[in-house]
């Protein structure tokens, strides 16, 4: 029993030590759990905001899509209402160059009659 109670100092220091050093392993653990869930916690708002863009993004590209495939539509409308104004206007320059055709063949007649009526007149 002497040898249990020489021997305790030394177990206990040695004890105290391994406790001492449990301990700091304890806490250093806990700070990098605490720092871990704070982590966490920041990538899960993160990846919310993520979420949220991606999804106003989508939003957006919908409204877009909607929109180009309107002013696609409109265009070609357009392109068709312009066809129907070029056929339209080639139309009335034919019919201008008629009119200035028979423009001037009435001209001519009218000289041709001037000319007739001067020299019935002069003789």
């Amino acid at each position: 029993m002497i040898n249990d109670l020489e021997g305790f100092p030394q177990w206990r220091d040695n004890i105290e030590a391994r406790v001492s050093t449990l301990e700091a392993t304890v806490e250093a653990e806990a700070r990098v759990r605490a720092q871990m869930d704070n982590d966490i916690g920041d990538l899960k708002i993160e990846s919310r905001a993520q979420r949220r863009m991606l999804q106003a993004l989508a939003e957006t590209q919908s409204e877009h899509t909607a929109t180009l495939a309107d002013h696609t539509a409109r265009l070609i409308r357009l392109e068709a209402g312009q066809a129907k104004l070029e056929a339209g206007q080639a139309k009335l320059e034919a019919g201008q160059e008629k009119l200035e055709a028979g423009m001037t063949a009435v001209l001519d007649g009218v000289q041709t009659i001037i000319g007739l009526l001067d020299r019935e007149l002069g003789d």
